[in-house]
């Protein structure tokens, strides 16, 4: 199977629309985020995440993935690039800890469909972000569907990519938890389908004036007959460009 289809997916720590959880306190009228993603399954793709308020408690989201693997494109040249962009509609409640972010993203390029050139809209991606915290605790949960709109290779299919990420806050600069995350397959043209990876593991994440986060995850990938890696390791810097 080609490797830029067993690479797809969305990523990340606090993912691809992901607001740091320190914006989810001050609700502000309006933010601009930049995510910094490595890890030793994608590589790295930066991803941007904004929104502005419609009413009380709901914000209009929109967000952007950067893909810059070369296997999710032509690695020879550089050309035909992933790209993927969405939008969505961002709830707070539970006194402003917590927060629920539906949203629905397009694909642009040719890792779902594995056509030969990229394709504009090539695929969907419907999911939710759900983030809390208090004082004490803080957790992020994840899920999303990538769904082929133009199938066109033997290796075009459809993902799922969800994780559930639960942790202590020690203090406002300190927190530790538990990364757990899966990724799988669910159709493929011609083949079977199976899960990817199955990640297991822990983080620590430091925060600096509530605007600058840093998380680093390393665990275990405990699924069988995996085509990637028995470690796994993260590294997600979050940057609020809102005043």
């Amino acid at each position: 199977m080609k490797i830029k289809t067993i690479l797809i997916a969305l990523g990340l720590l606090s993912g691809s629309i992901a607001y740091t959880q320190d914006s989810l306190v001050n609700d502000p009228t309006s933010t601009f985020e930049i995510f910094l993603n490595q890890d030793n399954a994608f590589g790295f793709y930066p991803t941007v995440s904004g929104s502005f308020k419609l009413r009380d408690n709901i914000s209009f989201s929109f967000y952007g993935i950067f893909w810059t693997n070369p296997s999710f494109g032509n690695p020879f040249d550089g050309t035909d690039t992933w790209l993927e962009t969405g939008i969505g509609l961002r709830y707070l409640t539970l006194g402003k800890h917590l927060t629920v972010n539906p949203f629905v993203g397009v694909t642009h390029g040719k890792v779902l469909s594995d056509n030969f050139e990229a394709i504009l809209g090539e695929g969907i991606v419907p999911g939710i972000l759900v983030n809390f915290l208090d004082k004490r605790f803080e957790a992020e949960g994840f899920f999303s569907y990538y769904k082929a709109l133009k199938s066109k290779g033997r290796d075009s299919g459809d993902y799922l990519l969800y994780w559930l990420l639960p942790g202590v806050v020690l203090n406002p600069h300190v927190s530790l938890g538990i990364h757990f995350e899966g990724y799988n397959q669910v159709r493929i043209a011609e083949g079977e389908a199976n899960v990817r990876y199955q990640k297991f593991g822990g983080y620590v994440k430091f925060t600096v004036r509530e605007k600058y986060s840093f998380r680093f995850s390393a665990g275990t990938n405990t699924a069988e007959n995996s085509t990637y890696a028995k470690n796994f390791y993260k590294l997600t810097v979050g940057i609020l460009l809102t005043e």
